[in-house]
């Protein structure tokens, strides 16, 4: 949910951009860091789920 709430973010910074309602330079330091905060979360969406994934094979070899 965080990342697509984050990604939508990112294209309606680009559409305010690409629209001429405000210039570029105004955002980019916004617009790099929802990039940033995007690639966290996803890095830790993926990390979370070769956890679980783990923990579940894991728990299935002990039965």
């Amino acid at each position: 949910m965080v990342e697509e709430e984050l990604d939508e973010t990112i294209y309606w910074l680009e559409l305010i951009i690409e629209s001429g309602l405000i210039k570029a330079d105004l955002l980019d330091d916004l617009i790099m860091e929802n990039h940033e905060l995007f690639k966290i979360i996803v890095s830790s969406i993926i990390s979370m789920k070769k956890k679980l994934n783990s923990t579940k094979n894991n728990s299935s070899n002990c039965k």
